[in-house]
């Protein structure tokens, strides 16, 4: 018997597996040339990072906990940016999946992120959907 997950066993409400990040240099810097963010003055004098700079991270929260379904193309999202991010800080991303469902023999999962910071605060919202392949 394998413990190999399929896209018929994934429970809506499946809790994804959190991330902790810390924004220091090395993850801000590497995130400003993801984005091609260009106002580096925001970072400098007042601290504020770019707001997508941690949406990539919601992949391979999907991939650590769904490690046997690949996804094979982004299909929709939407953020919603609460509170800006702030250089030196700690923020936690959660997700669980919301929906999913096939179409056109593509199979659909709908994602749910939050990204709180240090103190609780929601700082951003995203709702992800990606057609993934078995």
């Amino acid at each position: 018997m394998s413990d190999k997950i399929r896209f018929e066993d994934i429970p809506i409400g499946m809790e994804l597996k959190p991330m902790e990040i810390l924004l220091d240099e090395n993850v801000i810097e590497a995130g400003i040339a993801f984005v091609q963010w260009e106002s580096r003055e925001a970072m400098t004098k007042v601290g504020i990072l770019p707001p997508g700079l941690t949406i990539s991270n919601h992949a391979r929260m999907q991939f650590n906990t769904l490690p046997d379904l690949k996804a094979a193309i982004w299909a929709k999202s939407e953020h919603e940016f609460i509170k800006p991010m702030k250089a030196g800080t700690k923020i936690i991303i959660r997700g669980k999946v919301v929906d999913k469902y096939e179409k056109r023999g593509k199979n659909y999962v709908v994602g749910e992120f939050e990204t709180v910071d240090e103190n609780g605060d929601i700082i951003l919202k995203s709702l992800e959907t990606s057609v993934y392949v078995e």
